[in-house]
């Protein structure tokens, strides 16, 4: 709370043009108090608070920023609902959720970027339905999508929806590269903590999109004995950087890279290793329906989950059943895996 009564004095005191020595000169505190509230390392004492609000025309809840609060957690428990209603399948009623938000929060992005999530699950392949929604929905995409700033989801969009001159024009709004991105070199004026986080932040976003690149160009290029060699350096460095795959909450994308790590080692020709990422896969798979009824913190689905079927399903039918598979299909422990899926596969109500 500290953080929104200092921004708020800040404002305040800024308006009326005044300096800390005067605001401490009018309220018989020191400089340093003053300098103090600013900051937020501290608030004025309780006593103080009406007399401040008295003087700036506000309410105490003003200076406080208990509008603030409340608002974060409404905007935070439609952020939980929408989530929940998407794992559970119910977009259009997540729709008209985050539909709501946005009119009593217009200014909150991510309560924007949720309803464009919603908007997009209903376009998606997988939703049934979806060439209507597309037609029903896509401008409104757009809008909202330039609106948040989703720069990257528009283009994908747009390139799927064949506008690929739409999709130009936003990636000449974008920094030229990567070298000339300030968060690359920002870290030379940060010290301590503040250089170690953004550090590692930094690494772990250009993981991420280095993983993206090779994973547009090594279909094309590369051998399955490279493919494996590549995807086992870059687990090694997301491991140095702290971003290990095997110890994050997210077991679909675990469950989702263990299958695409199997497929590689089918190609390869190695067996054991593509049984071992298959059962790798499985293993992820049963977490995740063991997590799917629990909830977080905050209420909301322990991972938002918006396509009709579940992950042993999606395991099993899209992937399982490819001829890629086919080397491993006689296996035992390929077997056992593939009934343990198919038994607990199920539709999304």
């Amino acid at each position: 709370m500290s953080i929104y009564f200092s921004e708020k004095f800040k404002r305040l005191h800024k308006y009326k043009d005044l300096t800390q020595e005067q605001i401490a000169d009018i309220f018989h505190v020191s400089p340093q108090a003053v300098s103090r509230w600013e900051t937020g390392a501290t608030y004025p004492d309780i006593e103080l608070l009406p007399h401040l609000a008295i003087y700036f025309k506000v309410t105490v809840d003003e200076l406080l920023g208990t509008e603030e609060i409340l608002g974060e957690a409404k905007a935070n428990e439609y952020i939980r609902d929408i989530r929940n209603l998407l794992n559970s399948g119910k977009v259009n009623e997540a729709i008209d959720t985050a539909r709501k938000s946005v009119k009593e929060f217009p200014l909150n992005n991510d309560l924007q970027n949720h309803l464009v999530q919603a908007l997009c699950t209903a376009c998606s392949d997988e939703t049934p339905g979806y060439k209507e929604s597309t037609e029903k929905y896509k401008n409104e995409i757009i809008t909202l999508g330039a609106k948040a700033g989703n720069k990257f989801q528009l283009i994908q969009l747009y390139v799927k929806w064949d506008m690929k001159e739409e999709a130009k024009r936003i990636l000449d709004t974008m920094p030229a590269e990567i070298w000339d991105a300030k968060e690359v070199w920002y870290g030379y004026i940060l010290e301590g903590d503040e250089w170690k986080k953004h550090h590692e932040d930094t690494m772990m976003r250009i993981m991420v999109l280095l993983s993206h690149l090779i994973g547009e160009y090594s279909p094309k290029y590369w051998s399955p004995l490279q493919k494996i060699e590549c995807s086992k350096s870059v687990k090694k460095i997301c491991s140095l950087i702290g971003f290990d795959d095997d110890e994050s909450e997210d077991s679909v994308g675990r469950a989702l890279g263990n299958i695409g790590t199997a497929k590689v080692y089918c190609d390869a020709g190695d067996i054991e290793n593509a049984l071992y990422h298959v059962e790798k896969a499985t293993q992820d798979s049963m977490h995740h329906i063991d997590q799917m009824d629990k909830t977080r913190e905050d209420g909301s689905n322990y991972f938002a989950w918006s396509t009709p079927h579940n992950l042993p399903w999606i395991l099993w039918e899209d992937h399982l059943m490819k001829p890629q598979f086919d080397i491993i299909r006689n296996e035992e422990r390929f077997i056992k895996c593939f009934e343990l899926l198919k038994a607990n596969s199920k539709e999304l109500k």
